[in-house]
This record gives C-alpha cells, sequence and structure tokens, in this order.
C-alpha cells in the first residue's frame, strides 16, 4: 500500500515482537538518570531513538516506534518508581 496522503481508519492492529516487557528483565541494562542526561544533552533526542534527522531522511514505522514509546513509557515508570523510594527515605530516614 503506497499512498500520497493521509490514511483513515478506525482501528490499526500491529503485531510486534518482541514487546518491551524486558525492560522489567533482572538483567536489563538501563542507564543512570545522569548518564541518560549526558546522553541527551550530547544527542538531542533519547537512546534508542532515532533522530529527527535520520527519521526525517528514513522515515520510521508505525510498528516500530510504538514499540520504541513503550519502551521509554516502560523505563520511564522504573525511573519515577526508583525516584519514589528515594523520596520517602530522605521523608523517612528512620525506615
Amino acid at each position: 500500500l503506497d499512498v500520497q496522503g493521509k490514511i483513515y481508519a478506525e482501528e490499526l492492529e500491529i503485531m510486534l515482537t518482541p514487546f518491551p516487557d524486558y525492560v522489567f528483565a533482572a538483567d536489563y541494562d538501563r542507564m543512570s538518570l545522569t548518564d541518560l542526561e549526558t546522553f541527551i544533552t550530547k544527542n538531542k533526542h533519547l537512546p534508542g531513538i532515532p533522530s529527527a534527522k535520520e527519521v526525517a531522511e528514513d522515515g520510521l514505522g508505525v510498528g516500530e516506534l510504538l514499540k520504541l514509546q513503550m519502551e521509554k513509557i516502560e523505563e520511564l515508570t522504573l525511573y519515577v518508581i526508583e525516584l519514589q523510594k528515594e523520596i520517602n527515605k530522605l521523608q523517612n530516614p528512620e525506615k
């Protein structure tokens, strides 16, 4: 299917494997927030996500985009949990 305009649909089903639940595995190597900040400052995009220039030149499939977004959402969830634990320790240092 090659379309030079918009495509309208009520639903689009995309089959992805592997789905990014691998982020929750004990051996998943997630960047520290400091390393993440350094990467973003240097590269101006998230690690594992193509740059705007790359997407403009090569495009990005909907399925791949959804997979990458889910991976980053899951990583963000883990960062938030980690930060909440740090906040709890600071608020209740005796625990």
